[in-house]
């Protein structure tokens, strides 16, 4: 019982914690979460490659696995080293998804207008999804910074939101504090 309110305490002091660096250096935040994966990207692949080299030579016969190894060091360094470019890069491909996406929305209604009366309010959201996805593309970083920005809230919402539940609905601790919690509810 105590370990799963440790637990909850834990993940509702993380997540403000992580929603506060969030909303306060959006920018930094983004290179570093670039950075830890590639990190995640160069432990494996460094792992394997020793693992591969120090194995008798029946066992290095999977050459597949050592590009792998070798291509994961690889990519993680690249993140590492230069990870404002995958952000940058990130944030276009998403610009041109949710651009993609507008647009193929709008194209829908308009075939649907062969069918049925498509009033002009069902054009709105795919045209704000369209302007929002030109935004991303012209301005990537400002974009995802705005992004963690709003995660960042959602994290500090979030853990606010856990910390009040657990406050609230807590199980009491021993028998006589569940019967004054009763005699409580009936007066």
């Amino acid at each position: 019982m105590r370990k799963t309110i440790n637990y909850f305490i834990l993940r509702a002091i993380s997540a403000i914690l992580l929603g506060v660096l969030l909303i306060w250096i959006p920018k930094s935040a983004i290179l570093y979460i670039v950075i830890a994966i590639g990190i995640f990207f160069i432990l494996p692949g460094a792992i394997s490659l020793i693992a591969y080299f120090t194995s008798g030579k029946e066992k290095r016969q999977d050459m597949p696995f050592l590009f792998t190894a070798i291509g994961s060091l690889l990519f993680g360094i690249l993140l590492v080293s230069i990870p404002g470019f995958f952000v940058t890069v990130l944030m276009f491909l998403l610009g041109l998804i949710i651009l993609f996406g507008a647009i193929e929305q709008i194209v829908t209604l308009i075939r649907a207008r062969k069918f049925a009366n498509v009033s002009i309010g069902f054009y709105v959201i795919p045209f704000l999804i369209l302007i929002a996805g030109v935004l991303v593309l012209l301005n990537p970083f400002k974009t995802a910074e705005t992004l963690f920005i709003l995660i960042g809230i959602t994290c500090l919402v979030y853990g606010i939101m856990e910390l009040v539940n657990w406050l609230k609905f807590k199980t009491p601790k021993s028998p006589k504090e569940d019967f004054e919690s009763v005699k409580m509810i009936e007066d």
